[in-house]
């Protein structure tokens, strides 16, 4: 079956770049580009496209937002995030949205042309260094030693952005300790909020107080 793909990047070049190469090869049947995350969740849920390649971070919504946005859309959509953050928390991050694939953006051609094939077949591609950041994690987790339960189902990114929050850093200041844009940070603040349903920054501070994750002397 060939393959419907949507190209999502802010940066033209690497779209340019994908599509040359991919254009070539015969699986593929259309190719079709967004510059923004916005857009891409526009067209994926205009188009239905069989496979997303998108970059983690963009202008109107980043790669983890329009990612959740799209799997609503399409709960099996296969998606794949390209990210210059090659650390635990974003790649986690990646896997709690329902990504099924992440490269970093260091990533040659022709294996993000194998990995839109892998997810096409519903497979994943978590490999290499990504496999082996990720792996002790996941081995906690199956072995009980995961304390998201603990936490509401926070993410670890989640927590450290709630951390960051009750020691009183503002959001441009966490975006610029971890980072990642201030929109990203209030994205995240807003889904902490959603899961602990709070309303204030004073109710978040009390919150981290009761669990432990900052002090006061």
């Amino acid at each position: 079956m060939k393959i419907k793909l949507l190209v999502v990047d802010d940066h033209a070049v690497l779209r340019e770049g994908i599509k040359e190469i991919f254009a070539k090869d015969t699986d593929i049947e259309t190719i079709e580009e967004a510059s923004n995350g916005l857009d891409a969740v526009l067209k994926a849920g205009k188009n239905r496209p069989d496979v997303v390649v998108m970059d983690f971070e963009m202008p109107k919504y980043n790669g983890i937002y329009a990612a959740k946005e799209m799997i609503k859309q399409q709960p099996n959509l296969p998606i794949l995030l390209l990210s210059m953050f090659n650390d635990k928390e974003h790649i986690l991050e990646a896997i709690n949205a329902g990504v099924k694939g992440y490269l970093g953006k260091d990533a040659k051609l022709h294996e993000i042309l194998l990995a839109v094939k892998e997810l096409h077949n519903r497979g994943t591609w978590f490999k290499g260094e990504i496999a082996e950041i990720i792996t002790p994690y996941l081995i906690a987790t199956a072995s009980g030693q995961s304390n998201s339960d603990s936490n509401n189902g926070l993410t670890p990114r989640e927590i450290e952005i709630t951390c960051l929050y009750a020691e009183g850093k503002k959001s441009i200041e966490i975006g610029s300790k971890l980072n990642i844009s201030k929109r990203t940070v209030e994205v995240h603040k807003a889904n902490i909020f959603k899961k602990l349903n709070l309303s204030s920054s004073i109710e978040l501070f009390r919150y981290a107080i009761r669990n432990n994750l900052v002090k006061i002397n």
